[in-house]
């Protein structure tokens, strides 16, 4: 669209203002600027199938699932996959996720973007003070925080691989004699390894919001 001052050029200046108007009121209104536009929201109900946990997320995301030829691979891989796994628990544990949900990457195309999701996985941890040792990617430290009245415990594991980063946080919570852990991973590739002006930098913070909003309605139903 041109600019104010590209018109003055030519109008006088209520004539851009009538223009800019005209063509705001013809662009679609969306709340979130990485959300896809158009979309009807619908909350999707996921229940563990053995009954133990529950949470809610937008039909908008993506549920991704196992490929069927190679089990340690999740798709579709355009969403689900990235350099830096991002359906996965904090020490890459086979088997360890349950289920996995992502952030549409084709509505960021042409920024540094790879792959976002929130996961809940039963680590192999057999006692609670296992489950609350976390060394990988790095020794860790924690914070609590709640979630629906539960207390987890809260690690950075993010890191730095090669120009690959990956914000990422790991709740851990001992339930029942078993370790689970609710991620929130987001993969991206440094904006220093493209060359200026070919990318634009992501939003982080509006994918992180979208998936933390899914994390905020777990729940443990036994």
């Amino acid at each position: 669209m041109p600019s104010c001052m590209m018109l003055l050029k030519r109008y006088r200046t209520a004539g851009c203002l009538l223009i800019t108007l005209a063509v705001t009121l013809l662009l679609p209104v969306v709340s979130d600027p990485q959300q896809p536009a158009g979309h009807k929201e619908v909350n999707v109900r996921f229940t563990s199938p053995d009954g133990t946990f529950a949470f809610e997320y937008p039909n908008w995301l993506i549920k991704c699932e196992r490929d069927p030829k190679q089990s340690d691979w999740w798709i579709p891989a355009r969403s689900c996959e990235a350099y830096t796994p991002v359906c996965t628990d904090a020490a890459s544990t086979k088997d360890a996720t349950v289920v996995c949900i992502a952030y549409p990457a084709e509505t960021i195309i042409g920024t540094n973007f790879e792959a976002a999701a929130f996961s809940v996985n039963r680590t192999r941890r057999h006692s609670a003070e296992e489950c609350l040792r976390v060394t990988e990617p790095h020794p860790a430290t924690s914070l609590k925080k709640k979630v629906n009245d539960v207390t987890f415990d809260v690690f950075d594991v993010g890191g730095v691989a090669a120009g690959n980063l990956l914000d990422a946080d790991a709740y851990r919570n001992f339930h029942q004699n078993r370790c689970y852990e609710l991620d929130l991973r987001i993969a991206f590739v440094s904006i220093g390894a493209f060359d200026p002006g070919t990318v634009k930098e992501f939003d982080g913070e509006a994918v992180h919001r979208s998936l933390k909003s899914v994390l905020n309605t777990f729940q443990f139903l036994k």
